[in-house]
Formats: C-alpha cells, sequence, structure tokens
C-alpha cells in the first residue's frame, strides 16, 4: 500500500494540474464569445480557486472497511458517527459533475472501479429494511420525514445505477395486485388525510422548509396516485403569489428558498409555475443580493432556481418575457459571476473544502447527527453544493457550454488515493449520546 506522499509527488500534481489548466483553456476559449470578456475573466477567477485540495480532501473521508463516505472529518474521527448514504452518494455525483470520470454512455456510478462500485452498493443495500425505507445504524428509524425519504432516493437510484435491485420491494412501488404499499406514510394512504396533512404546513412563512419536506417526498406521493399529485398541485398553486412568483411576501434569500425546493417539484408533477416570470425574476434578484449569507444554500439556490425555471417552462406561454430575462442574466453575467465567487468565498476552508455555515459544519442534517458541533469544518454536502452545483447550475442558466473543474487525470488520482486509503481509527468521543446542536445563533455567526 503507497502512503500520501508516495502518491501525492511534485511531478503527479504538475501532471495533472497541466491537464487540468489545459482543458480549461480550450473551454475559456468557446465561452468567450458566448458571455464576453468581462464575464469570462471573472468565470476564471472563480474557477483558479477549484483545485486539487478540494477531492484529496474528499478522499480522505472515505471508510474503506465500511464502503462509504463520512459527511466530515469530525465525523470520522469521533465514536458514534458513521458514513452516510446521502455523503456518499453527493461525493460520487461530484466525480461526474467535475469532470472526473471518463466519459462513456453508462451510468456515472458504472464508471467507477469495479471494487469501489461493488463496496457502496453493499452498503445501500445494507442499509435497507423489510418496510423498504433505508436506516442507518447511527440514527435508527426515529428519523425526520424529509432524512427518510432523501436517504430511499439516494439508496434507491444508486442500487439501481449499477444495475443492481433493493433487497426488498421500494414503499413507492406497488405490490403484486396493483395495490400501493402498505408502507407508504398514513397521510398517503388517504386523500383526506393528505389534505390535512397538507393544511397543517405554513407556506407563508416557511415555504423553505415546506418545500424540502415535498421534495423529499414527492416519489412517495406520486406513489400514492394521481390525486395525490393534482391535489398537491393545486394546494401549491392556490398559494403562489401573482406579485412575486413566491409563496412569501417579500423576496429575499429565505423566501426564494422555498421557490427552489417547489420548482424543482413541478416537473415532477408535470406542471408549470403558474408566475413563473415573477418567479424567475425574483430568483435572478436573489443571485445578485448582497443580502448577508447564513447559510451556503443561499449561494446555489437561486441559480438552481433560475435552471429549474427555464428548464421546466421551454414550452409556456412566457416563453419570451422568459427569454427577455435570460437576456437580463447575460447583461449582468460579469456582475453574477463576481457576487457568486465571492460568497463561496465565505465558507472556502484552508484544506479546499466549504462548510455549511460561515464558521462550521451542519451538525445536523435533515435533523440526524452528521457531523460533531461546533467544528470549523468544511462538510461533503457543502463543497459539492459549492463546487459543483452551484457552478453547474450557473453554466445552465446562462447556457453556456462546461468548463471542466477537473479532468480524468484528477479522478485517477483520486481513486489512487482512495485504493490506498488508510483504516479509519477514532481518535476522539462525545459520549454515550449525540451532542446537541448548536443554537442558530452560534450557527449563523461570523
Amino acid at each position: 500500500m503507497k502512503t500520501r506522499e508516495q502518491i501525492l509527488t511534485k511531478e503527479r500534481l504538475d501532471y495533472v494540474r497541466a491537464k487540468r489548466n489545459e482543458a480549461r483553456e480550450a473551454a475559456y476559449a468557446e465561452v468567450k464569445d458566448q458571455i464576453g470578456e468581462a464575464a469570462l475573466d471573472e468565470m476564471r477567477r472563480l474557477y483558479d480557486v477549484f483545485d486539487e485540495k478540494i477531492y484529496i480532501w474528499l478522499a480522505g473521508l472515505w471508510d474503506r472497511d465500511i464502503g462509504a463516505f463520512y459527511y466530515s472529518e469530525s465525523a470520522r474521527d469521533t465514536h458514534l458517527y458513521l458514513p452516510d448514504i446521502e455523503s456518499t452518494a453527493q461525493a460520487l455525483k461530484f466525480l461526474h459533475t467535475s469532470g472526473m470520470l471518463r466519459k462513456g454512455e453508462d451510468e456515472y456510478i458504472m464508471r467507477i472501479p469495479a471494487s469501489m462500485r461493488e463496496s457502496v452498493v453493499k452498503f445501500a443495500h445494507s442499509l435497507q429494511d423489510e418496510d423498504g425505507y433505508f436506516y442507518h445504524k447511527q440514527w435508527g428509524k426515529n428519523i425526520s420525514v424529509s432524512r427518510r425519504g432523501r436517504d430511499l432516493a439516494w439508496s434507491k437510484n444508486m442500487i439501481r445505477s449499477a444495475g443492481e435491485e433493493p433487497r426488498y420491494q421500494l414503499p413507492t412501488e406497488k405490490d403484486a395486485s396493483g395495490k400501493k404499499s402498505v408502507h407508504l406514510p398514513e397521510y398517503l394512504q388517504d386523500i383526506e388525510n393528505f389534505k390535512r396533512y397538507l393544511a397543517d404546513m405554513d407556506l407563508k412563512t416557511r415555504s423553505y422548509y415546506v418545500g424540502n419536506v415535498i421534495e423529499s417526498t414527492v416519489s412517495q406521493i406520486s406513489a400514492a396516485g394521481k390525486e395525490f399529485e393534482d391535489y398537491l398541485v393545486w394546494w401549491l398553486n392556490s398559494q403562489n403569489r401573482e406579485d412575486n412568483g413566491l409563496w412569501e411576501e417579500g423576496v429575499c434569500y429565505a423566501s426564494v428558498n422555498g421557490l427552489m425546493k417547489m420548482s424543482g417539484n413541478y416537473p415532477h408533477l408535470h406542471a408549470h409555475l403558474p408566475y413563473a416570470k415573477q418567479s424567475l425574476s425574483s430568483a435572478i434578484a436573489a443571485a445578485m443580493s448582497d443580502e448577508r449569507m447564513t447559510f451556503v444554500c443561499e449561494v446555489y439556490n437561486p441559480w438552481a432556481t433560475i435552471g429549474n425555471i427555464f428548464k421546466a417552462h421551454d414550452d409556456s406561454p412566457d416563453r419570451e418575457e422568459l427569454d427577455a430575462l435570460r437576456a437580463q442574466l447575460i447583461e449582468n453575467a460579469p456582475l453574477l459571476i463576481s457576487k457568486t465567487r465571492e460568497k463561496i468565498s465565505v465558507f472556502r476552508k484552508p484544506d479546499g473544502s466549504y462548510s455549511y455555515f460561515r464558521k462550521m459544519s451542519c451538525a445536523m442534517s435533515q435533523g440526524a447527527p452528521a457531523a460533531v458541533p461546533r467544528t470549523n469544518e468544511g462538510d461533503v454536502n457543502a463543497t459539492t453544493i459549492c463546487v459543483g452545483s452551484t457552478v453547474r447550475s450557473m453554466r445552465k442558466a446562462l447556457r453556456i457550454p462546461v468548463i471542466p473543474i477537473f479532468v480524468p487525470e484528477d479522478g485517477d488520482l483520486f481513486f489512487e488515493l482512495i485504493e490506498n486509503a488508510p483504516k479509519i481509527e477514532k481518535k476522539f468521543s462525545v459520549g454515550d449520546t449525540f451532542p446537541e446542536r448548536p443554537s442558530p445563533e452560534e450557527e449563523q455567526a461570523d
């Protein structure tokens, strides 16, 4: 087995940097004519920050014995904490979206080394319960609705992308007689229950929370039947505001965060946002905003929203007006890219990773303990959002070609680090139970 020092030689690092710069320069030349010199200069400044530190840090979170990734270094080093399916899936998807995998027509998980693929699929299989859902040893079954829904989606997609099948029938699938699963939540067993369930949700002041719950469970809602989908669309549309295309009165990060979650649900529900033009204007305003950020998604969510709306409304009657707003986006591209770079930099750590809050990782992931509280460190969720998702959404919104963050030669180096990963040795303890989450004031402090 090689040590990190034997793998990360100066010659090897110089080689991957040269290949990466070559690929980026070729892409910059293509992009220049589409967004102009000023915007291209800002794009260069954004990409110059993305280097091999990011994936060297990520490789350090791999647990070779469990076959999965930890959420953060504090989780890796501390008793009680274990790897999780979301961090593992996010890490693998990042390899693909950042350009580290060699091109191919197969699912991206089929283009990682076979031994690693077998490990992550085995890990996903190990999480499934007879009720069809996927549960982690460290968290048990007493988890939030969104945590359970997300783990179902991540695990299902990972297993099936690898050409395998879950051990048990999924709760989103009908049984042999064509009936929906008895393991769907009670509120999805009867339409009146579902109406009461939605009636208890506060879209006017908590649209981000509500949108996250719906996004995390929308496949289960669809599995309940078209009647449930139709009612959900009606309920959302009935409260969407005509003046700003949001579910809340003011245009700010918080209200656009809610729009981001909802706009991603509409295509799945085969529906259009009722006020797409106003929604898009609000998202652009948030992307250009100087409002103080408290967590990393406030950089990503406006861009993701813009991309969602353009994608979902290609056949919309508002097409001409949306195109005019896209022109506004291109006109302001230098400023938008510059602001995005500045906003992302707030969360960057010296090791190349990014933290969810300005000064610490988020100790809880959808209500489940994922990192030691109050640790000034990066985490997988925030890092893949900043380096992968935000940049990808920006590129799609501006309709410019892919500028590679990394290249397959970076991927080769990453996989060599994974192949030679040392055994995880826990160094710290927090006692017999997970510690409490920090207060919102602590998490959002400068």
